[in-house]
């Protein structure tokens, strides 16, 4: 039976007054138009859920923040009663984020069973790997379409899927290929880990190859990404004491509910890292990117270009390579472009960074310090090429690009 657009009167018609169970509140509560308030305190709290229209979602943020997040349906009145509110912070839409790169890829298919993907060479991450950094005992979560449990590439690296909280998903996979709720349907997000830790001993090599990744699935296959889920997302993450945070994804709008999560991850320790968004634009960098709490990735070719989609502006960090870019997807390899594959680079480098005993406040600064310039404006590449072994203090004069943008079948 197919499930029939509910309007918010015929909701409220079936359900009588709108104090719906748990279980149920969330399912009606998809259906309509979901805003996220930001409270600053319990009868803030109280007030948002009193009038949501069904069922409210909480996402509590005070242990590094003033904030609890209150995820509901209001009407326009409702919205603006809350507004005037002294300890309301914002009232938001939930929106729906994008993935930050195209739906399909470009495989280049003549390649050996075994490649050094371009990207991973030109940060000099196998500089870093021939001196035997690998990111060994750093956790990296991916808040992505989630992770295929059954890469070869990424078997190794994945947490244990039998230990609660390792995976999670606010979004569950669909199709023939789900072990696990938090397996990708969509191919992202296993084309974003592989770039952060696939094996050296497989199809391709990731810039920290012992990470240790946590899925966690805040997209469907579509890309389609709530701005809630990926908030829970992040605050768990940084309350399971994880070690760095991969977003590629974002959205033009402004989100106070994402600031927030970032600040509660920071506060915690977390190494947040997002990609800049696919615009090309002067002045395009996506939200969460955007936020000084998160390092901010623009994208390059392997020609040392930055990228023309690659959105532009005072908030990128730092570039990394994100055209042509070949990586683990399920059943095989493919070639993405994107800053969605830029970001993992930083995110790779930064476990490095992190399991060599960098403090993650320093983290930041390492990188942007010891990055290559390539002679665009700092609105393009922030301040240079990402170099992973600069920032080991390891030699960097390998500027090679690998087997180019070969892609095992």
């Amino acid at each position: 039976m197919s499930n029939p657009e509910w309007s918010r009167r015929d909701v409220l018609k079936t359900l009588g007054t709108g104090a719906v169970g748990v279980g149920l509140g969330a399912a009606v509560l998809d259906r309509m138009e979901r805003y996220i308030v930001g409270a600053h305190d319990p009868d803030a709290v109280a007030a948002a859920s009193t009038i949501s229209d069904v069922h409210e979602e909480r996402i509590d943020l005070t242990g590094h923040t003033p904030l609890t997040l209150v995820v509901g349906a209001y009407s326009d009145a409702g919205r603006r009663s809350l507004l005037t509110r002294n300890d309301v912070a914002f009232v938001q839409p939930d929106r729906t984020l994008s993935l930050f790169s195209p739906a399909g890829g470009r495989a280049v298919r003549d390649a050996p069973d075994q490649v050094l993907p371009w990207g991973v060479d030109r940060v000099d991450a196998d500089v870093a790997h021939d001196e035997g950094a690998t990111g060994a005992g750093v956790d990296v979560a991916v808040v992505d379409g989630g992770i295929a449990a059954d890469h070869p590439d990424l078997r190794a690296a994945l947490a244990d899927p039998s230990v609660e909280g390792n995976h999670r998903a606010w979004v569950d996979c669909e199709g023939e290929n789900c072990p696990y709720p938090w397996a990708d349907d969509g191919d992202h997000g296993t084309h974003v880990a592989g770039t952060v830790a696939a094996a050296e001993d497989g199809g391709v090599v990731g810039v920290a190859p012992e990470a240790t990744l946590h899925a966690l699935k805040v997209c469907s296959a579509g890309g389609g990404c709530r701005t809630s889920d990926i908030v829970a997302a992040i605050r768990h993450a940084a309350d399971q004491g994880w070690d760095v945070v991969n977003l590629s994804l974002g959205s033009p709008a402004a989100s106070p509910a994402l600031e927030a999560a970032g600040q509660y991850a920071r506060a915690a320790g977390v190494v947040l890292v997002a990609a800049a968004g696919n615009r090309g634009q002067p002045d395009s960098v996506g939200y969460p990117a955007a936020y000084d709490e998160f390092l901010a990735v623009a994208a390059t070719t392997i020609d040392d270009e930055v990228a023309a989609f690659s959105s532009r502006g005072p908030e990128v960090d730092v570039a990394a390579p994100g055209e042509g870019v070949c990586s683990a997807v399920g059943g095989g390899h493919d070639v993405l472009d994107g800053t969605s594959m830029a970001a993992p680079h930083v995110t790779g480098a930064a476990a490095q960074l992190l399991a060599a005993g960098v403090s993650p406040d320093e983290v930041r600064d390492r990188l942007l310090a010891t990055a290559e310039d390539l002679g665009a404006s700092d609105t393009a590449q922030g301040a240079g090429l990402l170099d992973v072994a600069a920032a080991l203090d390891y030699d960097s004069g390998d500027d090679g690009t690998g087997d180019g943008t070969g892609c095992p079948a």
